[in-house]
């Protein structure tokens, strides 16, 4: 077949990998209307991927879709895009670590718009973080937060004390 490759495409599909949603829409430079479409899977990058392009106007009809991501580690910023990509669930009950800053690892353990979440290993990327945010971090998650990033605590004395004799907290010494 030849001359394929700007036509407008139009899905009747409800479940769809993103990786395949992805793939169609690079094969083409018209528009692929994707609003029949109410539950999509695959990794959060993929996922997002779409949303990107649906941003942009080379797909049209997303964001209220239900998302499930395969993904076993993943970037909490990254997956708090997500989260803003639709007003659908996301389920990350394959995500087992959470790595990234204490403030966006926070934002995906507490969102009503993700499920799944609460016994994940977190590993933080802060050098410098308030201990009532790490206590908070510690206390949304029944997994281990790997701390050994940071160097400086800063805080109240009992706030400091609470982070450093939990056993859900990882990494910290006195030095820091």
């Amino acid at each position: 077949i030849t001359g394929l490759g700007n036509e407008v495409v139009t899905l009747s599909d409800t479940t769809l990998a993103a990786d395949v949603l992805n793939n169609l829409n690079g094969n083409t430079s018209g528009v692929v209307n994707a609003s029949t479409v109410t539950s999509i899977t695959g990794t959060a990058s993929d996922i997002n991927s779409a949303y990107a392009a649906n941003t942009v106007g080379t797909l049209s009809g997303l964001g209220n879709e239900s998302v499930t991501i395969s993904d076993t580690t993943l970037v909490a910023s990254v997956l708090n895009t997500l989260d803003g990509n639709t007003s659908g669930t996301v389920n990350a009950s394959t995500v087992t670590t959470l790595t990234g800053t204490a403030s966006a690892a926070n934002t995906a353990l507490t969102s009503d718009g993700i499920s799944n979440l609460g016994n994940e290993a977190v590993s933080i990327s802060d050098t410098t973080l308030a201990a009532n945010v790490l206590n908070t971090l510690d206390g949304n998650t029944s997994g281990i937060v790997n701390a050994s990033t940071i160097t400086t605590i800063t805080g109240t004395g009992a706030d400091a004390k609470t982070a450093f004799e939990s056993d859900g907290i990882s990494g910290l010494t006195f030095d820091a």
